[in-house]
């Protein structure tokens, strides 16, 4: 009897324990991600942390489900996600990146007398970062801290334009929901549009957001020709209208290079 009463004792004790160790390599694969200067694979992460890929992968999909994670569209590996930024103000993961294109940011404001942005690309939309607002009492809502999806603003179809074939087919399986009477909801439409913007090298979107609202992107790379930022110019369409907008490209491409040259 004594010996049966130790065995049930212990139960709970090992489920709590498997639990804790869970929890325990979950956080070092967080660490690990976080101390990657760039996206790292489930793979490498596995090795680093001497683990299976199976435990590996079931871990890394708990924390992106809960946004502590996320993959690189690119290079598909993972990165530590926005969730991070929203529990912790200690979190300055895009700082260096702020700083060094406000300058850049603050002088397309005066220059155009529009609201100016600053985001990163995410897989399932784009993050902006900062926001320098115009003068007009009439102007843009504050896009801080938000993500905004891809098919209907000037910078995520950029993203999509500079995405792998197979991996934009994959995303044009699934719905393109309309925010507006103008956003492009047909895939064959949408490859239309990005294939201009492989041309042109900007991106538009004229009311396909909010249809008061116009605005135009352009890409920002680092050294290694990887895509890190996106410049956004936007405003309400009575006063910034597509034809401003065209005009404003190669403006738009100048600061995006203004901001290359400052960052690795």
């Amino acid at each position: 009897m004594e010996n049966n009463n130790q065995i049930k004792s212990k139960q709970p004790l090992n489920k709590e324990g498997s639990s804790v160790q869970a929890v325990e390599r979950a956080l070092l694969l967080l660490k690990l991600i976080g101390e990657n200067p760039s996206p790292i694979s489930v793979g490498d992460l596995a090795k680093q942390a001497e683990l299976n890929r199976t435990t590996a992968w079931r871990l890394i999909g708990t924390l992106e489900n809960q946004g502590f994670v996320e993959k690189d569209p690119f290079s598909k590996g993972y990165q530590l996600g926005y969730a991070l930024h929203q529990i912790t103000s200690k979190n300055d993961s895009y700082g260096y990146l702020i700083r060094r294109a406000r300058n850049t940011l603050l002088k397309l404001k005066e220059e155009m007398g529009e609201t100016v942005l600053l985001s990163v690309p995410k897989h399932d939309g784009t993050l902006t970062i900062d926001q320098i607002d115009t003068d007009h009492s009439v102007r843009l809502v504050d896009y801080t801290h938000t993500i905004s999806p891809l098919h209907c603003t000037s910078n995520g179809k950029i993203l999509l334009s500079l995405l792998p074939q197979k991996e934009l087919d994959i995303l044009l399986e699934q719905p393109l929901e309309p925010l507006s009477k103008y956003s492009i909801t047909d895939p064959e439409e949408l490859r239309k549009e990005l294939e201009k913007i492989r041309v042109q090298k900007v991106g538009l979107s004229i009311g396909e957001l909010d249809e008061n609202e116009n605005a135009i992107s352009a890409p920002i790379f680092n050294k290694k020709k990887d895509l890190v930022a996106f410049i956004t110019l936007g405003g309400p369409s009575f006063r910034l209208t597509k034809e401003d907008l065209l005009l404003s490209s190669d403006r738009m491409l100048e600061a995006a290079k203004e901001i290359e040259e400052q960052i690795e």
